[in-house]
């Protein structure tokens, strides 16, 4: 897959944002979708990021594996296979000109859900309605856009839990559904040798912002944090659909 210096500087960046993201608090993900659609246009796009996600999350899992909450997991995991399923016919469908806008649009909604939750909705993400909701959403926005981190991490936080545990429940949660989603993106010819070969090349940049999440996942300030990562998103998102 032949790039150019600034796209090749953007699909580096996403990979080390992987890493960050997956032993951090997460949230900065979100940044890693918006840099690979514009480093790479159309369906293509997605389909690079999910090795690098799926390597990402082998590397939280065997650092966090003993912090995950297994009850949450379980929960979750069936519904968020039909998400998966739904958001593959929906990528199927969708014409690779518009996808750009699709993915902007798909991070505009996931952030609007963040910030309407934030406002005194966060109480009711919780119960069985909610679970099959939350799944849902999370797998047809990962299967689309890679982009189910903000609703995961929305129905988390409404179980309180220790940073590591979060971390952990997670990890394990994207690890199994990115590769849930691998056989439907080989289907669609998203993941391809080529695509495998530029995501190789990445593997350094992920180890790399995997050991500086890590390294910093008790210094940072999760509202200032999160604030700056909604802005960023909502920047690029703009620029996704509006050209």
């Amino acid at each position: 897959m032949e790039l150019g210096a600034l796209q090749y500087g953007y699909v580096a960046l996403a990979a080390m944002i992987v890493g960050f993201t997956k032993t951090s608090v997460g949230g900065v993900g979100i940044l890693a979708v918006l840099l690979m659609a514009l480093a790479i246009p159309g369906k293509a796009s997605p389909g690079v990021l999910l090795p690098l996600l799926i390597a990402a999350d082998v590397m939280a899992v065997i650092w966090y594996r003993r912090a995950c909450r297994w009850d949450i997991l379980l929960k979750l995991m069936p519904v968020t296979a039909l998400g998966v399923l739904g958001g593959a016919v929906l990528l199927r469908a969708a014409p690779d000109t518009d996808f750009e806008r699709l993915i902007g649009w798909t991070i505009l909604a996931m952030l609007a859900l963040d910030l309407s939750l934030n406002q005194g909705l966060r109480r009711h993400m919780q119960g069985r309605a909610m679970t099959t909701v939350a799944g849902v959403l999370a797998g047809a926005a990962s299967m689309v856009a890679n982009a189910a981190g903000p609703i995961f991490g929305i129905y988390l936080l409404q179980a309180k839990l220790a940073k590591n545990a979060f971390v952990g429940t997670r990890s394990w949660f994207f690890l199994a559904m990115n590769t849930v989603k691998l056989p439907f993106a080989i289907g669609l010819g998203l993941v391809t040798p080529a695509t495998l070969a530029l995501d190789a090349a990445m593997l350094p940049m992920i180890l790399g912002g995997a050991f500086l999440g890590r390294a910093l996942l008790g210094w940072i300030n999760i509202a200032l944090f999160a604030a700056l990562i909604r802005i960023a998103a909502l920047t690029a998102a703009m620029r996704l659909i509006f050209g």
